[in-house]
């Protein structure tokens, strides 16, 4: 069951995502290591009640969760809509409204949908358009060119592989055509 918040997530850490241009949208690759103190230092002490004391399933306590991170942003106006934690305790997506803002965070089920960074570039390469309208960004999903996304997730699958072999954050590869920053 869907969480949904008026928090958005820890931003991604720019030096560890490589971002991959693909038209209207740009993907992120990023090792996370995503831990109590990180999260204490960006939202500070009353960081659970910015998040209504609500967790994902295996988030429970005190976090300490690394993974592979595929992030989806608006080329033009840095701003992330699509998140993919693929998190060995704790596989989840975000569907983000950065506008408003909407932090809605879907639990993936692993055993019924496999790893969750096999679903996700499934759905990046047959769903983009509809993840995107489910997250607000209908404009950003009618400017997607399927065939730039397509080619574009062939380099996210690639740095993905280097980033899961190195089991740690790893600095990011110089920028294809690099977004702007987030604009958090």
């Amino acid at each position: 069951m869907p969480i949904t918040y008026r928090t958005l997530p820890v931003p991604a850490f720019e030096e560890y995502t490589t971002r991959i241009a693909a038209g209207a949208v740009t993907f992120g690759v990023e090792y996370r290591q995503l831990d109590e103190a990180t999260i204490l230092d960006y939202y500070g002490p009353d960081a659970r009640s910015q998040f209504d004391d609500v967790t994902p399933a295996g988030m429970e306590g005190t976090v300490d969760e690394d993974g592979l991170c595929l992030h989806v942003f608006g080329t033009d106006d840095g701003a992330e809509y699509l998140r993919f934690d693929c998190f060995d305790d704790a596989a989840h997506y975000h569907l983000l409204d950065p506008h408003t803002p909407v932090n809605v965070v879907v639990e993936h089920d692993v055993g019924r949908h496999g790893p969750l960074l096999d679903w996700a570039l499934a759905a990046l390469r047959d769903r983009l358009s509809e993840l995107l309208v489910e997250a607000g960004a209908g404009d950003l999903a009618a400017a997607v060119e399927p065939g730039r996304v397509a080619e574009a997730l062939e380099g996210v699958a690639e740095e993905a592989r280097r980033m899961l072999a190195a089991g740690a954050p790893v600095r990011s590869r110089s920028r294809l055509e690099a977004a702007p920053g987030s604009p958090r």
